[in-house]
């Protein structure tokens, strides 16, 4: 029988009744030894922290940071993508001193190509360069010890050529003196010597260590590294503790400087219904019946102090959030029972998502094959943030808990954004013309309704309108019947005056006195004594010979009143009909001032027009005066 021990690879041999079987057994070892030498990239007992990446990875020897171990070697063979090349970052190097590092050293090099090879080195980092370039994508990593006293060993890092800002996992923010820069961070430096203080939320402290800052903040998975964003600002007094993503950080006092390390869609998600596989009842001191329900696992719920509580304890039980459409998550914080006398909460957990509510999908890493598990809350009272990197997009979203303290019990909060969804019609043929693009943010419903626009308007808004609109009916119907009142008095009463008359009847015979075609100027005002204004009649093809002015009708009255000027005896005192008093022309004499008269008796005004000759007639133009007339030439 052959008995084989995975954990220290180590074969133990008894004796079997069927030996013709032995040779065969060593055979399945020997592969099964490749094959797990080929997937962990390493071989060897004096291995260290190891985190071997698609694109980058982690390496230091046994028991770093302390002294490594005498008489141990270690092999690991790094491999990035065909068609890139291997650049390393040695980020400390502490090997006991001897002559050509005959005792302990650590080599690099191309195992196809002779001349690819560096080391190897002992000592410290002086003369040791920093920075390693391989011309190939495999390298291969050595590390012996011997006999020794103290040494460190070394921390390495590794990334494809691509990356060539790639900086160690001991490298903190105060290594750095620009207000913004951008580094990459390899895997595999969430378990790397080194602390942090702060939070996503206030900063962190420029003496923490970068790569893992930006593994608490989300913004990088420690199993695949990247570049990550900083911005140095002004430190503050005190930094509070956080637990995210397998990250306690520290409590820091006032730092000159503080780190920011930000990142896209990291809203609270509002959640818009939770259930349970099963939901306990507690019975209280005095009786009641307490139902640890669903509803109560909103963390930004103030009004529940307690949380969901399963009423089964087996793996069996599950949270479910339904956020109402499909967003794009990318984190969760889950928080412990929150109720003074319970000590309640989930240790592990693992993450199911679905778009429908039907078809679920258990979330994995990016290079996992199984399902991952997220390390949740210590106690019943932090709050502890895992991301999701890379992020899912679903509606519906399940928590299943692994482990637990004393009952499952939590509350939970999603991190993410909305989808910006594009638009695929089914059913229509290709065409060679591009489709038009969308006017606005499709959402993530499977049908697209109809836009409509609708206009709110405040109430006070539409009460003013509606009494500006009565107003003006109100106001256009009083000068419609006052109008026809006008023209009916017309016909049966007194004369009307003529700026009434152009109004209420367009076929009068006082057309000279309609506005609308002519405006005269000073030039064209002719006026006439009371003499001449009497001697002449007045008649319908006479007065279509002049035009019509476009000026304010001063004309007859509608009654008779006493009138406030007074002409002169010698000379019929007429006023044309202008707008201004500027208009009227100058006829040399001294200007005219109207007098009170001492008579109350009415005057009337009528109207003179010219009849001329016909070359008088082409060569002026007639407008419509108003003469004032002595009350005993009226009578006469």
């Amino acid at each position: 029988m052959v008995q084989l021990c995975p954990g220290d690879m180590s074969l133990s041999f008894h004796l079997t009744p069927e030996p013709h079987l032995l040779p065969a057994l060593l055979a399945v070892y020997s592969l099964l030894a490749v094959r797990r030498n080929l997937v962990q990239g390493q071989q060897g007992d004096g291995c260290g922290h190891t985190v071997i990446g698609p694109e980058s990875g982690t390496l230091t020897s046994r028991n770093y940071p302390g002294t490594y171990p005498n008489h141990t070697f270690c092999q690991w063979e790094l491999r990035v993508a065909s068609g890139k090349s291997i650049i390393l970052r040695l980020g400390d190097l502490d090997i006991e001193y001897a002559e050509d590092c005959s005792s302990s050293s650590l080599k690099i090099y191309t195992p196809s190509s002779a001349n690819d090879s560096y080391g190897p080195y002992c000592g410290n980092m002086n003369g040791v360069p920093s920075t390693i370039q391989l011309t190939s994508n495999v390298g291969t990593v050595e590390f012996r010890s011997s006999a020794h006293i103290s040494g460190r060993g070394f921390l390495l890092s590794y990334a494809t050529t691509d990356h060539s800002d790639l900086i160690s996992c001991l490298e903190k923010g105060i290594h750095y003196s620009q207000q913004h820069f951008s580094k990459y961070c390899p895997a595999g430096c969430k378990n790397v010597t080194g602390d942090v203080w702060g939070n996503l939320r206030q900063g962190y402290r420029d003496t923490s260590v970068l790569c893992k800052a930006a593994i608490h903040a989300g913004a990088i998975a420690d199993d695949l590294g990247g570049s990550i964003s900083v911005n140095l600002k002004k430190g503050i007094t005190l930094y509070e503790s956080a637990s995210a993503n397998g990250i306690l950080t520290k409590t820091g006092s006032l730092s000159e400087k503080r780190m920011e390390i930000r990142k896209d869609c990291d809203d609270v998600l509002k959640s818009r219904h939770f259930t349970a596989s099963s939901s306990w009842t507690e019975k209280n001191e005095i009786g009641e019946l307490i139902i640890w329900s669903p509803d109560r696992a909103n963390v930004s719920s103030k009004g529940h102090p307690r949380a969901w509580a399963a009423d089964i304890r087996s793996e069996g039980e599950w949270l479910q959030i339904d956020l109402g459409e499909r967003k794009n998550i990318t984190g969760i914080v889950t928080k412990g029972s929150t109720n003074n006398g319970y000590n309640f909460y989930v240790k592990t957990y693992q993450i199911s998502h679905s778009k429908d509510g039907k078809a679920w999908r258990v979330y994995k890493s990016k290079n996992g094959k199984a399902g991952k598990i997220f390390e949740g809350n210590i106690n019943d009272q932090q709050l502890v943030r895992n991301n999701f990197i890379p992020s899912f997009v679903g509606r519906y979203i399940r928590i299943r808990p692994l482990t637990w303290y004393q009952r499952i019990a939590m509350k939970v909060e999603l991190i993410g954004c909305k989808v910006l969804q594009k638009i695929r019609q089914a059913g229509h043929p290709r065409s060679s013309k591009p489709l038009p693009k969308p006017t606005s943010p499709p959402s993530e419903s499977s049908t697209l309704p109809d836009t409509i626009v609708v206009e709110k308007h405040s109430p006070g808004f539409n009460l003013m309108v509606i009494l500006v609109v009565v107003g003006s009916v109100i106001i256009i119907s009083t000068a419609a019947l006052l109008l026809c009142l006008c023209c009916k008095r017309r016909k049966t009463g007194p004369r009307m005056d003529c700026s009434f008359l152009e109004v209420c009847d367009k076929s009068a015979k006082m057309q000279n006195c309609q506005r609308g075609q002519l405006q005269p100027t000073e030039s064209e005002i002719i006026t006439y004594t009371s003499e001449e204004g009497l001697s002449r009649n007045f008649t319908e093809n006479n007065l279509s010979e002049y035009a019509e002015p476009d000026i304010i009708q001063v004309g007859i009255t509608a009654q008779k009143a006493p009138s406030t000027f007074k002409p002169p005896l010698d000379d019929g005192y007429t006023i044309p009909l202008v707008v201004s008093h500027y208009d009227v022309p100058f006829s040399g004499k001294d200007h005219e001032y109207a007098e009170p008269l001492s008579n109350p008796e009415p005057e009337y005004a009528t109207p003179f027009v010219e009849q001329s000759t016909e070359t008088e007639q082409s060569s002026k133009k007639n407008v419509c005066i108003v003469k004032v007339v002595p009350a005993m030439q009226e009578a006469l």
